[in-house]
């Protein structure tokens, strides 16, 4: 959330429509804050993960601006929350999306390095880049939308901010994102199916990682599809720490359409 946050200090149409920024707040401190980047999911934070009051208050602010959700992501019980509350007022059901394990590393621990080496991306790349976007959001997400990731992968290649392992030809991909005053996320992390279990993705988000505690931060973090024994065991392997875990629930399913186990 302070990563998107501070993205629109610096660049305030980074996203395609008017972002919703929303804090709850009582005598004693802050108790919610909410951010939301259309058509991105709702992004959620409560002190409380059952705060009726609090959660109320942002959906009541949701619904007297009219701003469509599409979904929310939080911890658990904090999103199931909040989808409970939203259920009651407008009547939408939610479905569960992907559970996701949030991780962060402070030290390297570098693997074995396969062939090859570490570079940032160029222009000459923007064409491979392109589709390994398209193959990473596809493998994440599967909802048909992978033109925004593309549009993404583009911008960051201008900006230097996606690199890649090469031996050769590129191998594997990965991009630094949301940074803050004293972090940074790794994200678009993507391997072909034809050069996966290679070494390729841990080498080059370690190096990538390495590259970001060199620049100044204090930590990266990085978010896994918690489903996905393989990229979690990478990221384990090369010093990342799971600290927490969170969800999106998507809105607007019919009743009849959830079932135990795969709706909140």
């Amino acid at each position: 959330m302070l990563g998107v946050a501070l993205r629109l200090v610096s660049e305030p149409r980074a996203y395609s429509g008017d972002p919703y920024l929303a804090t709850i707040e009582s005598a004693s401190g802050l108790l919610a804050a909410a951010v939301m980047t259309p058509p991105h999911p709702l992004q959620l934070f409560a002190e409380d993960d059952r705060d009726p009051e609090a959660l109320g208050r942002v959906a009541r602010g949701l619904l007297q601006g009219k701003w469509p959700v599409p979904a929310v992501l939080a911890r658990e019980a904090l999103a199931e929350a909040f989808a409970a509350i939203w259920r009651e007022k407008t009547g939408e059901d939610w479905r569960t999306g992907m559970r996701q394990t949030v991780y962060e590393l402070r030290r390297v621990v570098h693997p074995p390095s396969p062939p090859g080496e570490f570079r940032a991306a160029i222009p000459e790349d923007l064409e491979l880049v392109r589709w390994w976007a398209r193959g990473f959001h596809e493998d994440c997400f599967a909802d048909g939308e992978h033109e925004r990731a593309v549009a993404s992968a583009e911008e960051k290649v201008r900006k230097g901010e996606i690199f890649l392992w090469t031996d050769g030809v590129p191998r594997s991909m990965a991009a630094r994102t949301r940074p803050t005053w004293h972090g940074e996320a790794v994200g678009f992390v993507y391997t072909p199916p034809s050069e996966r279990r290679k070494g390729f993705a841990a080498a080059v988000v370690a190096r990538l990682s390495q590259r970001i505690l060199d620049d100044g931060k204090d930590f990266c973090t990085l978010f896994a599809n918690a489903a996905n024994p393989t990229s979690n065991g990478i990221y384990q392997r090369i010093g990342y720490r799971a600290i927490g875990r969170v969800v999106d629930l998507h809105f607007s399913c019919r009743a009849e359409d959830r079932s135990a186990g795969t709706a909140g």
